[in-house]
């Protein structure tokens, strides 16, 4: 066991354990010849795709919100601010991006860590991120993301501006990355943060298939840890705990 780096070099291991999407993996980087036929078949039926689009920008100042004034830090400048304002604003949010591809008002979810730390920027500018939904992770036509990411990060800012009128205007610089940014960038198939997509039939056992839920897949010595298996992606460190466990138990039984 053991792999073989872009460069050339090969490294030999007792174990190799993988964090990476289970499609990358085993479509991408490994022989097909290597896997079993049945297992091919299922591995590539593994839907990924998510309606996000990630914005970063540096601030000259902090957002002045119409509902709570303001460009010193408060308390909801250092929390999450989710503009959402009521149910059917989210139901609109989503048909939007399953016709349109993009929301024409959009969820976004903005964080503002130079509040809290404040190395992060030049005395009296901020850095936020922005999470932003629902956009899909194809567009539809065949309309290509890179046509398409500069007038949809004007849509978010806009989305922010219309909460906090003097954000525009305080946007110095901004890092926008798309649903295929994200995916030429960090390896996140269809944008997909999660490493498939989190629905009953990619959950509990059959993440990411039936009969490899505990983090061994059909090659000895091969393991996963990420966001493609149980239970899933965000911030909870449980897929690395839970397959620690079995590889440790593994080691164990080889002694």
């Amino acid at each position: 066991m053991g792999v073989i780096t872009g460069a050339g070099e090969t490294m030999r291991a007792a174990a190799v354990i993988s964090n990476l999407n289970p499609k990358l993996l085993y479509e991408q980087l490994l022989d097909p010849a290597l896997l079993p036929p049945a297992f091919r078949e299922r591995i590539s039926q593994w839907r990924c795709g998510s309606g996000t689009f990630r914005l970063n920008v540096a601030l000259s100042e902090l957002p002045d919100f119409s509902c709570r004034p303001g460009r010193t830090v408060m308390d909801h400048h250092t929390a999450g601010i989710i503009i959402a304002p009521t149910l059917s604003y989210m139901e609109r949010a989503y048909f939007d991006a399953r016709l349109y591809g993009c929301s024409r008002q959009p969820i976004i979810e903005m964080l503002i860590p130079s509040t809290l730390d404040d190395s992060l920027a030049p005395a009296g500018q901020h850095v936020a991120s922005l999470f932003c939904q629902h956009v899909a992770p194809q567009l539809p036509d065949g309309q290509s993301w890179d046509a398409h990411r500069e007038r949809v990060a004007d849509l978010m800012i806009d989305t922010v501006n219309a909460c906090a009128p003097n954000f525009t205007a305080s946007v110095l610089a901004r890092q926008i990355m798309s649903p295929l940014d994200l995916e030429r960038t960090f390896g996140l198939i269809g944008g997909d943060i999660f490493h498939g997509a989190m629905q009953l039939d990619q959950m509990y056992s059959a993440r990411p298939m039936l009969g490899h839920a505990d983090y061994r897949g059909p090659l000895p010595g091969l393991y996963m840890c990420g966001s493609g298996t149980h239970p899933g992606g965000g911030v909870s460190g449980a897929p690395g705990h839970n397959a620690a466990r079995e590889i440790l138990a593994d080691f164990r039984l080889r002694r």
